[in-house]
Parts: C-alpha cells; structure tokens; sequence
C-alpha cells in the first residue's frame, strides 16, 4: 500500500462519521415516532367503542360486551400493526449497515488496490478479491476483531433480504436466538425444537432484531475502520 496515511484519515473523516450518523438517525429520529403506539391504540379503541355506542341501536338486542371487544380489536390492530412495522424497520436497517460498510470497502479496493485498468472490471469488485489482495501483501483482515460480528451481520442483511436461504440456515445454526418472536420484548425464552421458517423479515416478521444488536453491528462496522487503519499501518 503506498497511502496508509491518507486512508488512515479518509476512514476516520467518513467513513466512521457516516455510519455513526446512520445508527444515531434510527435511535434518535425513526424509532421514537412509534413511541406512543400503546396511546394511540388506546385512542383508537376509545373512539370505536364511542361510535359503536352512538349508532342507533335495539337496547335488547345490544351487547355491549361485544362492543367493547369489537373496539379494543381496532386498538389492538393498530398497535400490532405498528409494532410490526417498527421491526420491519429494525431488521431493514441490517442491511443498510452490512452494505454500508462493505460499500465503503469495496470503494478503498477500487481507488488502492486494483489497478487503473481493474478498477472497472466488474468482476473484480468483491471482497474476496480484496482478501486475496491483501493476504499477498501479508494483511490477513479475517483476522481483525470485528470481523466475525461483520461476517454475522452479512448473514444476518442476506436473511432479512432473501427469507430462506442458506445465509438463514447459518444463521438460525449461529444464533437461533434471532428468530424466536418474543426477544424483541424482552422475554425469557428457550431454543425451539425445530428450525423457525422465514418468509417475511423485511416485514417485521420471523426475524427479530434489536436496536442492541444493530449498535453492536454497527460499532464492529466502526471499529473496523480503526483496526484495518492500523493494520495498514
């Protein structure tokens, strides 16, 4: 490599400071719009209930038992509903970060590694190719610490893209944890006994991510960075 210094700070000036902003936009401006989901719903249950209740109806023939459940059921549908989308939300900024990252990478591979008549060569721009590069130049980055959270978190974007698929099947072997519909919640659970199916995890659905996990996500996508820096060094 002949600009260690000059990637040394472009890494740190924008790369980082992108990813960063990404992780903070979700945290601070996307996921508190779904805040008050609960209050809503419960507005949404009121407001139903009162309609019902205002509609002409034959006091003998009325249960308002199941008025009452016929409301709650609208509050209900919005709170799920929103909830569901807020998850879908979460698992979709997966691989918005994974492909982030690797766009980043993949850019330093194009404008350092590969030469000018590479560089537009299709099949030459993977990260494999880069690993292969740069092994010959004695840099292994499999070996950098954040690289097996990254190479989860490639697992984890290729499920939330593609349902099922060998990417979930490895995932559901490394961390079945991800499919098991409670976690979100904040429930104790136990491994199930069978493969969960994934056929909706860009809908919220299958597939639970938490903010926990994406920051760890990203801070590896951050981190790695800062280690690639100084193994270039």
């Amino acid at each position: 490599m002949h600009n260690e210094l000059f990637w040394s700070g472009y890494f740190r000036r924008m790369f980082q400071p992108h990813l960063e902003r990404t992780l903070q936009v979700l945290e601070t401006r996307l996921l508190p719009t779904f805040d008050d989901i609960e209050a809503e719903a419960k507005a949404i249950e009121e407001k139903a209930y009162a309609d019902l209740m205002s509609l002409p109806l034959d006091p003998d023939m009325t249960d308002e038992s199941m008025l009452a459940e016929a409301a709650f059921e609208a509050g209900y549908d919005h709170y799920s509903g929103m909830d569901t989308v807020r998850q879908a939300l979460i698992n979709a900024f997966a691989p918005l970060l994974y492909h982030t990252w690797e766009q980043q990478l993949i850019a330093f591979h194009r404008k350092e590694v590969l030469g000018p008549k590479e560089e537009n060569d299709n099949r030459l721009l993977q990260v494999k190719v880069l690993q292969k590069r740069l092994m010959d130049a004695g840099l292994d980055i499999r070996r950098l610490q954040s690289w097996s959270t990254l190479e989860e978190l490639k697992l984890v974007a290729n499920t939330v893209k593609h349902a099922d698929g060998e990417s979930a099947d490895r995932l559901k072997t490394a961390r079945p944890d991800l499919f098991q519909i409670n976690r979100a919640r904040g429930v104790n659970l136990t491994t199930p006994a069978y493969p969960r199916r994934v056929y909706y995890p860009m809908s919220g659905e299958d597939l639970y991510l938490t903010l926990t996990d994406l920051r760890e996500y990203g801070h590896a996508a951050i981190a790695f960075w800062d280690e690639f820096a100084d193994a270039l060094a």
